[in-house]
């Protein structure tokens, strides 16, 4: 038997985005939520008494990290050595760096990768061979294809991959260690452990590639459920059970206020769709109003609604919900163009509003590398296309009053 951990994009310390006027005591746990979510996987190799763990790539948001940060994975780490319980790690594109003898220090149970693909083997305690391949980013940009570098199984009993990267792209920018999911399974591993995507998922299952993600979402583009990978052997493959650890929820919640005749109904309403199913998370929520009453609309389109739910949540002690952002719903129908066949039309939608697209159009409007790479790896496609869709009624609409 082996049992391991397979987590990555850490993202320690990141700041959230999309939150004004938050309350301190709110404050204070979505600042904690990234170290908590990473405590959360520690406890859980503790209480599995893993064999080891693999960490894929941005542990730190930035090349910068805080002094925080560091001394919190330390210690997270340190209580991992304390259990004999051995660290594999690599850097990705967030926390790139020249890794050297000299420049790491972390527990002696923790493996850091170098800059080049390099393998570790070693022995559990039933005599099998692990053997681990994998690389640190020593730039923000790989371009090049270094799975090709990553050797073939070599005479081991479970032979694991460690890449942060993305699968390549035809006619895109592919700056971060591009592969091939082909390319990855004829390297004959047991189990690859990816990093960079955000989502996590399995791009194939014989053997297991697959992406933890991010165990705390930090934006709306992150929503969803985060966490990490537990991986056992099952006879003579590896089987990864996803395990939720997020404590705070992004979401995006539709309340129709049509039968909304009073102040407090609006106020349940709302808190009513925010709090559904939230299962003990902190729900940081966008609100789309729906309604006909001028009244429920004025006060949405003024943002008296949005400075009331906040006021009234930010005077309690425990706040299970919080609204960042309060609107009125976009019309339901995709289009009022009468002449346009709603078939091209999806056809249109598909080919024009691809993430290679966008990108080549914020590129030469974001000048600081780190700002475009940031909006490239959050980048939302559906609001673009509800917006075009907006642009076009708004066109029609002026051309009939016309």
């Amino acid at each position: 038997m082996v049992k391991f951990i397979h987590t990555a994009d850490l993202h320690l310390a990141s700041p959230f985005q999309g939150l004004t006027k938050v309350p301190g005591q709110l404050w204070q746990r979505v600042y904690d939520s990234t170290f908590v979510a990473f405590q959360k996987i520690v406890d859980a190799a503790i209480d599995e008494r893993v064999d080891f763990v693999v960490i894929t790539g941005d542990i730190y948001d930035g090349e910068r990290k805080s002094i925080a940060a560091v001394n919190f994975f330390n210690e997270q780490l340190g209580r991992l050595a304390d259990r004999q319980i051995p660290v594999f790690l690599c850097y990705g594109n967030h926390d790139f760096q020249p890794v050297t003898a000299t420049n790491q220090s972390l527990p002696a149970n923790t493996h850091v990768f170098g800059n080049q693909v390099a393998t570790v083997d070693f022995k559990l305690t039933d005599g099998s061979r692990v053997a681990v391949t994998g690389f640190s980013y020593g730039q923000r940009w790989i371009e090049q294809d270094v799975a090709k570098q990553y050797p073939i199984k070599g005479p081991v009993d479970w032979q694991i991959g460690l890449l942060h990267g993305a699968p390549y792209q035809a006619g895109a920018d592919n700056h971060y260690a591009p592969f091939t999911v082909a390319e990855l399974e004829s390297k004959h591993y047991d189990y690859w452990a990816l990093g960079h995507i955000h989502k996590h998922q399995q791009l194939a299952a014989a053997p297991p590639i697959v992406y933890s993600g991010i165990p705390q979402g930090r934006h709306k583009n992150e929503a969803g459920s985060h966490g990490y990978y537990l991986v056992h052997s099952q006879g003579s493959r590896l089987v990864p059970e996803f395990k939720p650890v997020a404590g705070i929820g992004w979401r995006t919640v539709n309340v129709n206020l049509d039968d909304c005749q009073n102040q407090p109904a609006v106020d349940r309403a709302i808190a009513q769709a925010a709090t559904a199913d939230a299962a003990g998370q902190l729900q940081l929520c966008a609100v789309r109003i729906s309604t006909s009453q001028p009244r429920w609309r004025l006060l949405v389109e003024n943002d008296g609604l949005l400075s009331h739910l906040q006021a009234r949540l930010g005077m309690r002690e425990s706040i299970d919900w919080w609204p960042y952002q309060l609107t009125l719903a976009a019309c339901a129908q995709p289009t009022n163009l009468p002449a346009l066949d709603q078939q091209y039309w999806d056809r249109a939608q598909a080919a024009v509003f691809t993430p290679e697209n966008l990108a080549a159009v914020i590129k030469p409007l974001v000048k600081h590398q780190p700002l475009y790479d940031q909006f490239i790896d959050h980048q939302d496609l559906t609001e673009f296309k509800q917006r075009a869709v907006d642009l076009i009624n708004e066109r029609e609409n002026h051309q009939d009053e016309n």
